[in-house]
């Protein structure tokens, strides 16, 4: 029996080592500009331009191709910045006759996070004990995802601003997820 729970407590550490870390989302946004081209690289230069703008220590930048189902799938191209625990996808992609943007504010949660939670019984009771969901983490998250969306917003102001294209007040507003639900 002993060697049983050995070995299953083996193949847990050992799926928790080769798994990517789960992810949780913080926050997100999306919007149509319709009747409107522009290229996708462009847009990610002139965002990655703007963020650099604000100064912000620690924030790294890469395009990234993801998946648009399963792994047979094909791909489309983000914008991923990061800055501390957390990363910013961010989608600019040709749609019908107009370009879709979108972005999603991600917590990467660690491997020892992770692992913790695969502890039978008690697993999510460690881990609401020692990696908590505090005010201090949601501001940061909350003051990364203002910079990085404020400069997304900015961007289509620019872009578009010879077009007629507005986008309102309730256009402009991002999606907060309920942060303190797990």
């Amino acid at each position: 029996m002993i060697s049983i729970l050995l070995f299953a407590l083996f193949l847990v550490i050992i799926i928790s080592i080769i798994r990517k870390p789960k992810e949780d989302y913080h926050s997100n946004w999306a919007q149509l500009l319709s009747s409107f081209k522009f290229s996708t690289k462009e847009f990610y230069k002139l965002v990655k331009s703007e963020m650099q703008s604000h100064e912000i220590n620690g924030l790294s930048f890469e395009e990234v191709e993801l998946k648009t189902g399963n792994i047979f799938s094909s791909e489309r191209l983000y914008l991923r910045v990061k800055w501390g625990e957390y990363h910013y996808d961010l989608c600019f992609a040709p749609f019908g006759d107009g370009c879709f943007v979108s972005w999603w504010l991600i917590f990467e949660t660690s491997a020892e996070e992770d692992f913790l939670t695969k502890i039978p019984l008690i697993g999510e009771w460690i881990r609401r004990a020692f990696f908590r969901k505090t005010y201090y983490k949601i501001d940061t998250a909350s003051m990364f995802m203002t910079y990085a969306h404020h400069s997304v917003l900015t961007v289509i102001d620019e872009i578009t601003k010879n077009t007629g294209i507005r986008l309102t007040e309730d256009q402009r507003k991002p999606i907060l997820k309920n942060i303190f639900a797990r």
